[in-house]
């Protein structure tokens, strides 16, 4: 039976994925897909997860033996009333909404990373998730690639493969996000579902997508035209391969996973990953968490809000896709990374919300994450604050850099460059390696 390139991809030539929830026509290209699988470890997947809006990391881990935080003041309607958190290490709790992960964390394959930020914070949710995306801070010039591709172009410069494709998938909205942006001759994909995602052709498709595939067979020594057919080869093989995905059956039960983008974005991967293609980089999001008002109802702040709403539906999304990776073998290929542009203030406001903050926590889960929890406890004591918010004391590169490190074991300094990098390594916080994976790389 001849080979189709449905086939090809399926046996592993792929390799970067942006999954966004809306409905979008194709709109990438490919240059390097083969790249991604032959210079990165063969089993190595990144799921980035963007809590966007700033998310209250304060209610989300809660630092339960902090009395600022209890004190009737400070959180006068907003705090989790004590002892309905759930205890992870005597001196954190999670959100009551996040039993499933706080199982999660009791076997040991969750790590929270606290005081998160970076020098000069700014409260813009535009211009902070830049310097996050673009791994870049304040003061310093705004690189032209995100830092995930300037990581893949780094890592696989020089390999190419035209004929093979960087995959597919879903999980964002908005567009290409930021981080992904500027990979050479590369743009991932946005797609809305398995179903959404085709060539927009109005009438008559079987008799157009013959006339384009025959066009795009025509060698040629134009680049301009060379780029062209190789970016509709790509969409034609892509389209066949999100439909393959698609049919990939659930391993645990309906509603397992929330129908929102973060929910169906982390479906969508885990079909991808169980279909077998060699997709390495996700991109997922959870949009809702600027919550200036309405964060909580201060009759039953840790089941109705805003909030409470978010911290369930992660809870729920996080826990199908460790569950499905556990039931198929994957769960030690992956590593899920949150962040938020910003946390909140450490003092509820007048709305019954929080306004924008600095320093906050994120999550690492994986098979291979060393869980417990690292970068110290919040100092919510209002001496030690900065205009209110909480200060950072672990640049969020440096998390970046023990992920590029440890998990791709590949160099971290080239992306943030040596000025910049040198001062993210402060050697006198607590370690946060958190894999268990040995880095191939020296340290600096």
């Amino acid at each position: 039976m001849k080979a189709t390139r449905r086939d090809a991809l399926r046996l592993g030539l792929s390799g970067v994925a942006c999954f966004c929830i809306e409905a979008t026509v194709p709109r990438w290209i490919l240059r390097s897909a083969q790249a991604m699988v032959d210079c990165l470890p063969p089993d190595r997947i990144l799921i980035i997860l963007q809590q966007a809006g700033g998310n209250d990391g304060l209610n989300m881990v809660i630092p339960r033996t902090d009395e600022t935080y209890y004190d009737g003041r400070t959180r006068p309607s907003l705090q989790i009333p004590r002892g309905i958190e759930i205890n992870l290490d005597g001196l954190n709790g999670f959100h009551p909404r996040l039993d499933k992960l706080a199982g999660w964390f009791q076997q040991g394959i969750v790590g929270i990373v606290q005081n998160v930020g970076y020098e000069n914070p700014n409260f813009s949710h535009f211009t902070s998730t830049d310097y996050w995306e673009f791994g870049t801070i304040p003061g310093a010039p705004l690189p032209k690639q995100g830092w995930v591709a300037r990581f893949y172009d780094n890592a696989c410069a020089g390999a190419e493969n035209v004929d093979a494709l960087l995959a597919v998938v879903a999980g964002t909205s908005g567009g290409t996000p930021d981080a992904l942006n500027g990979m050479t001759g590369y743009a991932p994909p946005t797609i809305d579902s398995p179903d959404a995602y085709d060539l927009e052709v109005s009438s008559d498709r079987a008799l157009r997508l013959a006339a384009i595939s025959a066009l795009n067979s025509i060698p040629t020594l134009d680049p301009h035209i060379d780029f062209l057919q190789r970016s509709q080869n790509a969409v034609e093989v892509s389209t066949q391969d999100i439909a393959v995905a698609g049919e990939v059956p659930l391993l645990v039960e309906d509603g397992a996973y929330t129908s929102d983008s973060l929910g169906q974005g982390l479906k969508l991967a885990s079909q991808i990953i169980r279909a077998g293609f060699g997709t390495r980089i996700f991109y997922v999001r959870q949009g809702g968490y600027d919550t200036h008002a309405n964060q909580v109802n201060a009759a039953d702040p840790a089941n109705s809000g805003r909030h409470a709403v978010l911290m369930s539906n992660l809870n729920s999304s996080i826990d199908a896709f460790l569950r499905e990776m556990e039931l198929s073998g994957n769960l030690d290929r992956v590593l899920i990374m949150t962040f938020s542009e910003f946390g909140r203030r450490v003092a509820e406001n007048g709305s019954a919300g929080t306004d924008h903050g600095a320093g906050n926590c994120l999550f690492v889960i994986g098979g291979q994450v060393r869980g417990g929890v690292y970068g110290g406890q919040p100092d919510l004591n209002s001496e030690n604050l900065i205009r209110g918010n909480l200060r950072h004391r672990i640049d969020f590169r440096t998390v970046y850099a023990r992920v590029i490190e440890s998990w791709f074991e590949t160099q971290a300094l080239p992306i943030f460059g040596q000025l910049d990098y040198d001062t993210i390594i402060l050697p006198q916080l607590p370690e946060i390696d958190f894999l268990n994976t040995a880095s191939l790389v020296q340290s600096r």
